[in-house]
């Protein structure tokens, strides 16, 4: 395979040699290819070499040189060749043919530039060509010693001796994309260097209004209309066009793109934003309930600048883009439509093609995807369609961004995993997967879902119903629906003593006894939080650190015996084992040993001997597919019991804001979070919490959606508002209503009536709506869903009515969680129905509607009996405006009296959203602006279309705006210049008045008391040159400080937070960097007060980096000042040592697309987390010669300690790297 990749890549470049090269052929040696090449009009031979043919195309490395009868300047050149490995021979040929075709230096060092006054005059905008192939052109840039100051000098001179045709199309090249995204009607920004070949960004959005989402779909997906939906596009080795992308490979591709899908406030996020958002280490938007005034006011301005935050399927687009987009566009230049591409990829993809005729689609899937009248123009929009005909240069972002709405705003018509589209009636509001059991597995493992941290800190009473919801069905008996393929683990269904205390597992009829199940019998000591293996077992050790256990204890003392459930801590000193907390039986907190030392992995020792007591433990082992129905409902009944209550969750995340629910590692099994995960998850209705919260809820986003606007009549319950199915199943009933309406001539469309079913039935009814298919209460009345209009019928209808064979606790009802919060005893449910009795299946006593579409639920009540008195449902007060009913059938409240309902609350429709204009909302923000002059040539250029290729718009007065959108939230005046001709520029700027002006933030820069140039760097240690040290890691070194060097000099102090002294660094190895600045995160921050204490400006690190970098990760610790450890109360994920602990500093969490800028933003924000804060060691000055510094030796182990602690990977020859580069 490798062989015939380079012989038909050979092939191509003979057919279509790059400029500059005469001839291509192959060379007498395998791998080998000879060309000629034209320089200054002489040919030259050179030879390309690839040593393994086999590496070819993915990790191939070339050796090119030329004859001895080649000039010198031509030989030198040949030398300096980088970049150029794991590029195909057309590529390669292309870098080896700018570096012999660029003019070569005189003896004066003064670059020969032919056509000089030809240059353009805006030099700000000149391109570096393949910044990876061509950065470098003298000896001095290769040296590892050589300054950035060097590699400055040498850049301009590549920059400025350029070819002018070439750079001036490739930057005309990017107008014309970017324009094409303007003219769909979106807005574009960038961020980076983008005219300059490296690395940058470019964003596309839209407001959420303008996708024409309903506003039950809204809620659901936690949006809002005036947020913008965001794709950004990552460029990390500067802009390709669709064309290029189109001949990368799976390999290449991974290392020139990246994107993601977020939604924000502003049309484009803050390049911090960015950052946190192409990183592993986030800070999450639950973390608000945990922030004090202060914290809040600073989130609230990042939110101004630009903050972004994942949507509830960011996650699933995001990876969908990135893995598919490029070859379904690929299908799609073949004439197929976005469905029949994706199908064709799937096709291709599923099976193993080996019949040549197989590659042929059949034309299925060259069918015209039908007009959907129920969606916006520009959610259907299509740049193939519209423009492939004109030009082949179609815009990859335009093409990027419709792909992305199709996925998203039709969320519900696809699989969340796999993305094919989902048949049948799939009545849900939230996306969902398909019926393939490993599309299953992968949503709710990898995380593709809606985030459950998420609902828990904004709804826990909803999060809380749901599981009680499915605790009260398993209780029963009654669960039909389970996790299936999820690998859930856990231990034996083992037989207990009637005298037996512990998690509140079900006592009365449970599976085979202990003696059945393996087990082994240790001892163990509840205080010290130890067990030990008397008699090791023949096997081996039997746990491992992160094991879950089942310990069944015995109380000697009182003779009974007793369930813990708990979590293998430290198994490095076996045959004894420490262990973590136990759960399942209430101990007292100082009856409770301390927790492992962290320094040194060994338990605390205290002064008495320790007390074994006799145990045995089993595995959490078992899978729980193979259960039997009835052994599957008491297994998931004795996980919930193990879970923390939703306040407990809700505290953990909030004095944890940067973890999720998985990292509470000691505390929750991870058979508990999966199957926490999947009753969340799977839940398909939206439900909103109705009530005031009690347990500092907090939302991602205030929304006038969110008001609790309750129903009046209903004293005592507990109000959800209850949306059910799908946007079009709440358009079919609409349409159900309309029809109704008009034939029968109603002046009240729809009634309202209540639903009562047994509490076990819930968890059903949310999963599959509200059917008839199941007699439960006879049906005397005939076939059909019941109503009836006075409460107190249906609530008799709504309590348990079932015997619970897994009651496991006797302090709460039959049925109930026992850690819920709510301990909900009844649910019944106020639906809106077609207001057409007559055609009902019966109308009295009860309403029996057997047209399902004629049904849409509205609201859940519930009656709880919380322990918490703090807890309690609403109170009772009217509407200011009702909503009007029909007096004859107005629903009566259990009080017998009327029930009111708030106008509005039952079909909302945000049409208020889009009518405001988005000139009304640039002109609310327009304080502390400037105005910026347009020219009457860009109005009238962008009338005809810009760049001349576009087709004229339909209605020209809506084109004299530039781009309709683009006046919402004030295009930046960089995003709008980047978008027009240099002409258009220079017009702009010479144009005096208009009578149009566009209004763009006036910035303010922060004050920092930090102050460049003072690091004393003769007491510092500094790194020797490595021995690894090679030419292509010093490029790709070198080109990421020119780059930092750029962003630096660019970007305000306050702003960016860190600073490189470029000047003082010789060996590209080795960087020192200083973080500052901490007082914009928050002023109140405990470093902030240590460091305005102590008189620190600032944090000073020591990057490494080794030899496969970037492939793998730099090595980072603190130099200074010293901070404390964990266990001393400190924080911000430095480590004894001075290391930091960071799972993106590891191969685990490590991408080679992570740029330094985006390393250095994590690791300050990382450090300046507020849970645990970083606070600085009162004596961490030492002695002035610089005993204030970490060592080398003790950062390292304290980096390979955390490393072993977590699980990550260390990265390959680190001990090298740490140790001042010398080989070990």
């Amino acid at each position: 395979m490798p062989r015939r990749q380079f012989v038909a890549d050979l092939q191509a470049a003979q057919a279509a040699p790059p400029p500059g090269i005469l001839s291509v052929q192959l060379g007498e040696d395998d791998g080998q290819v000879v060309f000629d090449c034209d320089v200054n009009g002489d040919s030259v031979r050179v030879t390309a070499l690839i040593p393994d043919l086999g590496e070819y195309p993915k990790s191939h490395k070339y050796y090119v040189f030329c004859g001895t009868n080649a000039p010198p300047q031509v030989a030198s050149a040949i030398e300096e060749v980088g970049g150029i490995d794991r590029k195909s021979i057309c590529e390669a040929l292309k870098v080896i043919s700018l570096k012999l075709c660029k003019p070569l230096s005189n003896d004066d060092d003064d670059v020969e530039m032919p056509d000089s006054q030809e240059q353009e005059a805006d030099s700000e905008e000149e391109d570096v060509w393949d910044g990876d192939a061509d950065v470098y052109n003298s000896d001095d840039d290769f040296t590892v010693g050589g300054t950035l100051a060097a590699l400055a000098k040498s850049t301009s001179a590549a920059s400025t001796s350029g070819i002018t045709s070439t750079s001036q199309s490739f930057r005309q090249r990017i107008r014309q994309d970017l324009r094409q995204c303007r003219d769909a009607g979106f807005k574009v920004g960038r961020l980076g260097l983008l005219m300059d070949g490296l690395n940058c960004y470019v964003t596309v959005s839209i407001r959420v209004a303008k996708l024409g989402i309903s506003d039950e779909a809204m809620q659901a997906w936690q949006l809002e209309s005036d947020e913008y939906l965001i794709l950004i596009i990552q460029y990390p080795n500067g802009y390709r066009t669709n064309e290029e992308f189109q001949a990368y490979d799976n390999f290449r591709l991974k290392s020139n793109l990246a994107m993601r899908v977020v939604a924000g406030k502003k049309y484009k996020p803050s390049m911090r934003a960015i950052i946190e958002t192409f990183t592993t280490v986030k800070r999450n938007d639950r973390a608000g309930a945990a922030r004090t005034s202060q914290e809040t006011a600073d989130q609230d301005k990042d939110s101004q600048d630009g903050a972004v935050r994942d949507t509830f399927i960011s996650k699933s687009l995001s990876r969908l883009l990135e893995d598919r987009l490029v070859p379904i566009i690929r299908y799609r230049t073949r004439g197929m439509s976005w469905e029949g591409a994706e199908e064709w990829y799937h096709h291709m993809t599923g099976a193993a093609i080996s019949n040549p005729k197989d590659h042929n689609p059949p034309g299925v899937h060259f069918k015209h995807e039908p007009h959907n009248p129920m969606l916006p123009s520009i959610v259907q929009g299509d740049h193939f369609i519209a423009y492939h005909s004109v030009s082949s240069h179609l815009s990859f972002p335009l093409l990027a961004m419709q792909f992305t709405l199709r996925h998203f705003v039709r969320c519900t018509d696809f699989c969340l995993n796999c993305h094919r589209k989902l048949g049948g009636d799939l009545e849900a509001i939230k996306p969902y997967v398909c019926d393939n059991p490993l599309c299953l597995f992968q949503y709710m493992s990898l995380g593709f879902g809606q985030s459950i941290e998420h609902e828990i800190m904004a709804q826990p009473y909803v999060v809380d119903l749901l599981i009680s919801f499915c605790y009260c069905q398993a209780a029963s008996g009654k669960l039909s629906e389970f996790p299936t393929g999820l690998g859930i683990l856990v231990p034996p269904l083992i037989k207990k003593s009637p005298k037996a205390l512990g998690p509140r597992q079900a006592a009365d009829q449970e599976a085979s006894p202990a003696d059945g199940h393996p087990h082994h019998e240790v001892g163990f000591d509840l205080i010290r939080r130890e067990m030990i293996f008397f008699e090791k077992p023949k096997e081996g050790r039997p746990v491992r650190t992160g094991d879950w256990i089942l310990m069944r204890c015995y109380d000697a003392k009182d003779d009974y015996e007793y369930d813990l459930h708990v979590r293998v801590g430290e198994s490095a000193f076996y045959p004894t084992i420490s262990l973590a907390r136990p759960i399942g039986i209430n101990v007292a907190t100082d009856n409770v040993g301390d927790p492992p030392n962290e320094e040194t992995g060994a338990p605390y020792t205290t002064t008495s001997a320790p007390k074994w007591s006799p145990a045995r433990f089993y595995l959490y082992k078992q899978e729980l597919d193979g259960f039997e129905p009835g052994e599957k409902c008491t297994a998931i009944c004795r996980l919930l019991d193990l879970l923390p209550s939703v306040r407990e969750m809700q505290e953990y995340l909030s004095s944890n804001p940067s973890s999720n629910l998985g990292q509470w590692m000691e505390r929750i099994p991870p058979a508990a979070l999966a199957l926490l995960r999947w009753i969340i998850a799977s839940n398909r209705a939206c439900i909103m919490q109705n009530e005031e919260s009690q347990l500092n809820a907090v939302s991602s986003k205030p929304s006038s959606a969110f008001k609790q606007d309750r129903v009046y009549g209903m004293n005592g319950y507990m109000q959800f508002r209850f949306a059910m199915g799908a946007p079009d199943k709440e358009q079919r009933f609409m349409n159900e209503v309309n029809k109704t309406a008009a034939r029968l001539g109603l002046k009240h469309p729809t009634l309202f009536a209540w639903h009562g079913s047994p509490l076990h039935n819930w968890h059903s009814i949310i999963r599959e709506g509200l059917h008839y298919r199941t007699t439960a209460h006879g049906r005397a009345y005939g076939h059909g869903v019941y109503h009836a209009l006075h409460a107190s019928t249906s609530t008799g209808y709504s309590g348990r009515g079932h015997s619970f064979t897994n009651n496991t606790n006797r302090n709460v009802q039959p049925g109930t969680w026992p850690n819920s919060i709510l301990r909900i005893s009844s649910a019944i449910a106020l639906n809106e129905i077609v207001n057409a009795p007559a055609e009902f299946v019966s109308s009295s006593p009860f309403y029996v509607v057997n047209q399902l579409d004629w049904i849409q639920t509205r609201y859940l009540f519930v009656q709880i009996s919380p322990s918490d008195p703090s807890i309690k449902a609403g109170d009772e007060k009217k509407p200011e405006k009702e909503l009007e009913q029909d007096p004859a059938r107005r629903p009566k409240g259990l009080n017998g009296s009327d029930v009111m309902i708030p106008a509005g609350s039952a079909r909302k429709r945000s049409l208020d959203a889009v009518a405001e204009s988005d000139d009304e909302i640039a002109s609310k923000e327009g304080k502390g602006v400037v105005s910026v002059v347009l020219s009457p040539l860009k109005k009238l250029k962008s009338l005809h279309g810009g760049a001349g290729k576009m087709a004229p718009p339909s209605k020209p007065e809506a084109q004299l705006d530039i781009d309709v959108d683009a006046t919402s939230d004030v295009t930046d005046d960089d995003d709008r210049q980047i978008l027009l001709e240099s002409s258009e520029r220079l017009d702009a700027k010479l144009v005096g008045r208009s009578s149009e002006t566009i209004v763009v933030p006036n910035p303010q820069p922060l004050f920092t008391d930090y102050e460049p140039g003072t690091l004393d760097f003769t007491k510092l240690p500094l790194m020797p040159m490595p021995q690894y040290a090679s030419p292509q890691t010093t490029k790709r070194l070198m080109t990421e400080l020119l780059q930092l060097s750029t962003v630096q000099d660019s970007t305000p102090l306050s702003e960016l937070g860190w600073h490189i002294p470029v000047d003082q660094i010789e060996n590209a190895y080795q960087w020192i960097v200083e973080l500052h600045s901490f007082h914009t995160f928050s002023p109140t921050h405990p470093l902030v007060i240590d460091m305005r204490k102590e008189k620190v400006k600032s944090i000073v690190l020591e990057v490494r980096f080794g030899k496969d970098f970037p492939y793998s990760p730099p090595y980072i610790r603190v130099m200074s000042p010293r901070f404390l450890t964990l266990q001393q109360g400190g924080g911000g994920h430095i480590v004894a040592g001075g290391a930091m602990c960071m799972e993106l500093l590891t191969n685990t969490g490590w991408s080679a697309i992570c740029s330094m800028e985006s390393v250095f933003m994590q690791v300050r924000m990382a450090i300046g987390a507020s849970v645990p804060a970083a606070r600085l060691a009162q004596d961490w000055r030492g002695d002035e010669a610089g005993g204030s510094a970490y060592g080398t030796q003790e950062a390292a182990e304290g980096y390979l300690r955390a490393c072993r602690a977590h699980g990550w990977e260390v990265p390959e020859g680190f001990k090298e790297v740490a140790y001042m580069g010398k080989q070990l």
